[in-house]
């Protein structure tokens, strides 16, 4: 039944380009098995976009092999790279991947299927690429909390006529507020039939508490943070 179901939401929706958008800094260790995820979905519309920030492996190589919108820049912080990427996209909607997740093969359909439905973005639920029983915790609460006050991680998207931009003064808790800027145009979706899986590698070399601390900090106080890059 369900298999039916997705077949039914493609045909409907497959004359909409999506436009999938994926800011990377030396990311050669992930890049690959996130855009295999992109390339192997149900919904097959889709033009990848992959922003390389001053990257100095095989990230650009490697991301060539997949789409031929691969761009290199050295603009200083990734809402700065995804605000780039809007510029050369042409879809109808944007979705915004970080470039160590891995997408639920339904994930664009999904997507389309609910902002066909009056959403005019949101985010969508995720879970740990590593399988250990500390991050399948940690992401069961971020659940709870994605659920009931709309924070991102990982992913948003939402229709290109809405885009509210990143914000650029920020580089912690910008995706939260680029769903905040959503909110205020029309209503926004957190999509708990589909996910997305994303590395923990920040919390692991960071720490658990002084990760979550400092996501929760720039929220409030609204301004950038010391928030070293993790590779």
């Amino acid at each position: 039944m369900e298999k039916n179901k997705n077949k039914n939401v493609e045909i409907i929706c497959r004359n909409q380009l999506i436009s999938v958008i994926i800011p990377a800094r030396n990311e050669e260790n992930y890049i690959e098995q996130t855009l295999k995820s992109i390339k192997t979905q149900s919904y097959k519309n889709i033009e990848i976009i992959v922003v390389c920030n001053n990257c100095k492996d095989k990230t650009h190589a490697i991301a060539s092999k997949y789409t031929n919108k691969v761009y290199d820049t050295t603009l200083p912080n990734v809402s700065l790279n995804r605000n780039y990427g809007v510029r050369n996209a042409e879809g109808e909607i944007f979705v915004f991947l970080d470039a160590d997740c891995i997408a639920d093969k339904f994930l664009i359909e999904k997507i389309v299927y609910w902002t066909r439905k009056g959403y005019i973005g949101g985010t969508v639920k995720t879970s740990p690429l590593e399988n250990k029983f500390k991050h399948k915790l940690i992401w069961r609460l971020g659940h709870i909390t994605k659920y009931i006050f709309l924070t991102a991680s990982g992913i948003m998207f939402c229709k290109a006529g809405y885009f509210p931009k990143f914000r650029t003064d920020l580089n912690v808790a910008e995706d939260t507020y680029f769903i905040l800027g959503l909110k205020k145009q029309g209503k926004v979706k957190y999509i708990t039939d589909s996910f997305i899986k994303t590395s923990m590698r920040r919390f692991e070399k960071e720490g658990y508490l002084k990760t979550l601390f400092k996501q929760v900090f720039a929220f409030f106080r609204r301004k950038k943070i010391a928030y070293k890059e993790v590779r």
